[in-house]
């Protein structure tokens, strides 16, 4: 009982922090479009939600090489194995991510917001790191943008496309992280999954 009641928490602070992070950042639109995509075309479908959450659902490994100093996970260049777990819950409207590599740890909460046509998620790590997502779909590929903040106040820009093979069980993602400004390492996480 302990467990669903910490759950629920940690649901509504995240929920909480969401519908904050709308209302009082405004701001992250226009950044997106400096970024080279329109919001328009990174608008998609409650279809497409539940579609993407079934792609996620269940435990996976990863081979994890880190881009840069993650404050709480490791040093820049550092192979990692990490562990990752999806669930789906509350009806299809939300998805729970955990991630664990290292030392470090993350929770994360997807969602899709019908009134900017929009899948959202928000992560945060043990090591004080934190990262707004919108997902979308474009030629056949699951796009990830993210923003965010390192510990220390530095901006976290992240580009990537999640190639997904072998049936569904194989996703790699490819794609270009900023931090504070200065591109780091070419993003190449290959994940596997190992069941529900």
């Amino acid at each position: 009982m302990k467990h669903w009641i910490l759950v629920a928490a940690l649901m509504t602070c995240c929920l909480s922090g969401l519908a904050w992070d709308s209302l009082s950042h405004s701001s992250q639109a226009a950044s997106v479009a400096q970024a080279g995509a329109s919001t328009d075309k990174m608008q998609t479908t409650r279809a497409d939600f539940q579609k993407y959450c079934k792609a996620m659902e269940g435990r996976w490994i990863g081979e994890v090489v880190w881009v840069a100093d993650w404050p709480g996970f490791g040093k820049k260049g550092e192979k990692v194995t990490g562990y990752s777990d999806f669930r789906i819950s509350h009806n299809g409207s939300v998805m729970q991510g955990r991630f664990n590599a290292g030392p470090g740890s993350g929770i994360g909460l997807y969602h899709y917001d019908a009134g900017k046509k929009q899948i959202q998620g928000r992560w945060v790590s043990s090591g004080g790191s934190v990262w707004n997502q919108v997902i979308y779909k474009k030629a056949g590929q699951w796009h990830e943008y993210e923003t965010g903040s390192v510990a220390d106040g530095r901006p976290i820009v992240m580009s990537s496309i999640r190639q997904i093979s072998n049936d569904g069980k194989t996703h790699k993602r490819v794609g270009s992280t900023k931090i504070g400004g200065k591109l780091q390492d070419p993003l190449q996480d290959v994940w596997h999954h190992i069941g529900n």
